[in-house]
């Protein structure tokens, strides 16, 4: 039986590698098509091209690369077509995944289309989850209010809460016990080529303030991967003449959460990232940078007050948010300087990303995320016999 995949971003694809790893454990004898990246492909995905080399921010970046994502978007649809998968998983890239949804649905019509990881309508466009429950036969979500928000926005769409991936791969920490004598920040610009461009001068700027604040901190710059440790490494060895005699600044890849278990502080951009600072329990500021003309239209579509997930769960401010032209080096050094001086801040910070950690769920979720896949769909178990572990939660049509 064959399974097509999409994901479109770095982030999608690892969880699309983790989720087939969860199917194939259920029946082996599976077939996953479609497009991910390095990881679904190394997972088994029989992949049409990598879409994650493609993957943009914000809608000027989108508007110029519409003819390849047009092209990219038939291409891989006239793939579905021709393969008749019995059931299609849409993994996250909104902008991408919901108009494959709706152009899917009225040509394979015995096929079951699952979307996992549910995109942030709540946050900008809440009149698109009735698209979700026209298209969509089941919404996998991650969020534990998603639910709830689905039920009175969307209430014939069936959802899943599965709990959240992230806690398949790493293990949170309750306190940090071992933080090094001299105080140590981490910095985490981002994943996406981008963020990278837009987020590096802001830090590279904001380090010699923080030095001069407080002279002996200590700086590790966490990679998601080694091509983008690789990329730091140039970037920092480049302007170490502006850095004091004898600093340096470490650039390490993977292992994030036991990079940020010893360090005080993180300066991250908004992302998942900022959910692997609170399983480490490491206090942060959170930045984010994007095109003008996409920030411009944002701020009149967004609807939430935050932009970090941390925030969000927690509907209040726990870590500081620095968001476009708030986002400068003065800034950023003041407030940082401020919480790695008072230990008041720090404490409050790790209580409340040990009160979010909590709400994210138990491990597991991508072998849940799989049954549910197998239990709404012509799918069979292995044994022939359906599992009887359910999702935490389901809303049903």
């Amino acid at each position: 039986m064959k399974v097509f995949l999409i994901a479109g971003e770095t982030s999608g694809d690892l969880l699309g590698s983790d989720l087939i790893n969860s199917l194939r454990a259920e029946n082996p004898g599976l077939t996953f098509f479609g497009t991910g990246g390095v990881r679904m492909a190394q997972a088994g995905q029989k992949q049409s091209f990598d879409l994650t080399k493609h993957a943009v921010v914000g809608l000027w970046d989108v508007l110029k690369n519409y003819p390849k994502f047009h092209y990219l978007f038939h291409k891989l649809l006239s793939e579905c077509i021709r393969l008749k998968p019995d059931v299609i998983v849409l993994i996250d890239f909104p902008g991408f995944n919901m108009r494959f949804a709706k152009a899917i649905r009225p040509v394979l019509k015995s096929a079951k289309i699952f979307y996992y990881v549910s995109p942030q309508l709540w946050a900008w466009k809440p009149g698109r989850a009735r698209l979700l429950q026209r298209t969509v036969d089941l919404l996998i979500s991650i969020i534990p209010f998603e639910p709830d928000w689905y039920r009175e926005h969307a209430p014939g769409l069936k959802v899943a809460w599965v709990g959240h991936p992230i806690l398949d791969r790493v293990r949170p920490v309750t306190l940090n016990t071992s933080l090094p004598k001299n105080k140590t920040v981490a910095l985490m610009p981002g994943s996406r080529p981008k963020e990278l461009a837009r987020h590096l001068p802001l830090l590279l700027k904001t380090l010699p303030l923080l030095w001069k604040n407080i002279p002996d901190l200590q700086f590790i710059a966490l990679a998601p991967n080694d091509g983008i440790a690789d990329f730091l490494e140039k970037k920092f060895n480049a302007c170490s003449k502006n850095f004091p005699p004898g600093s340096k600044i470490e650039v390490l890849s993977g292992y994030t959460a036991t990079h940020l278990s010893r360090c005080h502080l993180a300066l991250v951009a908004s992302g998942t990232a900022t959910l692997e600072c609170a399983l480490a329990g490491t206090p942060m500021v959170v930045f984010y940078i994007v095109n003008p003309l996409t920030y411009h239209i944002a701020k009149r579509l967004v609807r939430v007050p935050y932009l970090c997930m941390v925030n969000l769960l927690r509907n209040k401010e726990v870590a500081p948010e620095l968001i476009q032209s708030q986002a400068t080096p003065e800034k950023l050094s003041k407030i940082a300087t401020d919480i790695l001086q008072d230990d008041d801040l720090q404490s409050y910070q790790r209580a409340e990303l040990h009160r979010v950690v909590q709400m994210l769920g138990e491990p597991g979720a991508s072998r849940r995320a799989a049954r549910v896949i197998f239990q709404n769909s012509n799918l069979a178990f292995s044994d022939k016999k359906e599992s009887k572990e359910q999702a935490p939660g389901q809303n049903k049509r």
